[in-house]
């Protein structure tokens, strides 16, 4: 049997890959701020509301997967549909194998994801929700 996620390296990730994709998109909209694109600023700004989402749900995860794990799949089906949308926009500069590579392992990544937070979603929403009985009898 392969490894598992748990809630606690999830959320990691989450964190993790919301704070690396807030310092690239800003990076990025910084360039397109010096070249004057709204387009460009647009992208970037939606880019970064969705590395702020991740962050979020990286704090909350534990919550979510309880309560609202809908909203943690709703937002990965959003970043999925998000990078095929930026890949078809990055094909009118012309077809490169580096963004093909790159569309290919995030949406990887966020199968991955998704599988996983559906199984701790319901392995949170079976475990009981009263702590256990303390040793005193």
């Amino acid at each position: 049997m392969g490894m598992r996620e748990t809630v606690r390296s999830l959320r990691a990730y989450f964190i993790f890959s919301g704070l690396a994709g807030v310092f690239f998109a800003a990076s990025a909209l910084r360039v397109s701020l010096l070249d004057a694109g709204v387009i460009g600023v647009i992208l970037g700004l939606i880019s970064i509301g969705f590395s702020l989402a991740f962050v979020y749900v990286g704090f909350t995860l534990p919550k979510l997967l309880r309560g609202s794990a809908s909203r943690i799949v709703t937002l990965l089906y959003a970043s999925a549909g998000w990078t095929v949308f930026f890949f078809l926009l990055s094909l009118l500069g012309g077809p490169s194998t580096f963004g093909l590579v790159t569309l290919i392992l995030t949406l990887l990544i966020l199968w991955y994801l998704l599988k996983n937070v559906r199984r701790l979603a319901a392995e949170a929403q079976a475990a009981p929700s009263e702590p256990p009985p303390s040793g005193t009898c």
